[in-house]
């Protein structure tokens, strides 16, 4: 009787180890998503032409992803914020964490400043409101102040703003500041405008004059109600502004003013549109 017998090969492979590098999109997964959508990077480039390896576009994102990224760093700093970061999928492929170097950076920040940072701010608000379907009909316009520490001595060169001793809204006279003038969107609050104003600026003067050079960077289709507090309402304002529509309180001290808040009261007015608020429509010759 015969045994068959039986043969078995068997081919190990040895396991290959593979390195696996892992990096971090935290929130800035979502920043980077929002400024690809309004196509911020492409709207620069095009307003900002450059020839070198990192675009001030492209400059300008990793400057805004590192400046949300709770990093508050210096600027030479930014190759170290983005070496655990997803460079390749927050901004572009071909890119690395190195090439965001201080060099890099301050030239296209020289870029964005010689634009005019309040005129780029613009062009992307606008851009942002329409991708976003954003109505910008009505404009609420403000000013605020920042109060800062120092001696802020000029050197002699022509400075854009003056740091120096204003009217204090945040209850700080004794310090120098500066003053922001902002104009947003509707109910959304988005901001359109943005602009530095020297310290001492008053906003009787500041507001007309912002309201001005918004209407020279404003497309002809755009229509626009420009709403702001009772600093706006003055004589000389009324005459400056009167080619375009615009809505204010006007002062108490005016003795018109006076008048019709003793001749009415709020029984004798109508509901506004929001809760709490009364309104009655007075006509001035």
């Amino acid at each position: 009787m015969g045994v068959s017998q039986s043969c078995f090969s068997l081919a190990f492979q040895p396991f290959q180890e593979e390195e696996i590098e892992t990096k971090r999109l935290d929130h800035l997964g979502i920043v980077a998503g929002v400024c690809k959508e309004i196509g911020l990077v492409e709207l620069i480039n095009e307003l900002i032409p450059s020839k070198r390896k990192v675009s001030v576009g492209g400059a300008t994102l990793a400057m805004i992803l590192n400046g949300l990224g709770f990093s508050n760093r210096r600027l030479y700093l930014t190759p170290q914020f983005f070496e655990s970061k997803s460079v390749d999928i927050l901004i572009r492929e071909g890119l690395k964490a190195e090439d965001f170097n201080d060099d890099s950076l301050g030239r296209a920040l020289d870029k964005l400043y010689e634009y005019g940072l309040t005129e780029l701010f613009y062009q992307v608000a606008t851009k942002a409101t329409k991708v976003f379907g954003i109505d910008r009909s009505f404009k609420h316009i403000d000013t605020t102040t920042f109060s800062v520490y120092g001696e802020y001595k000029g050197d002699g060169t022509e400075r854009p703003i003056k740091i120096t001793r204003g009217y204090s809204k945040d209850h700080g006279p004794d310090l120098k500041q500066l003053v922001v003038s902002l104009i947003c969107s509707t109910k959304e609050s988005i901001p359109t405008w943005v602009e530095a104003l020297s310290g001492n600026s008053s906003d009787k003067k500041s507001l007309p004059e912002t309201i001005n050079s918004y209407i020279q960077q404003m497309e002809e289709s755009e229509e626009s109600y420009f709403i702001a507090d009772s600093a706006l309402y003055s004589e000389k304002n009324i005459k400056e502004l009167s080619k375009i529509y615009w809505i204010s309180r006007v002062p108490e001290n005016i003795k018109e003013v006076k008048e019709l808040y003793m001749r009415y009261s709020k029984e004798g007015m109508e509901l506004a549109w929001e809760e709490g608020y009364y309104y009655k429509e007075v006509m001035s010759p």
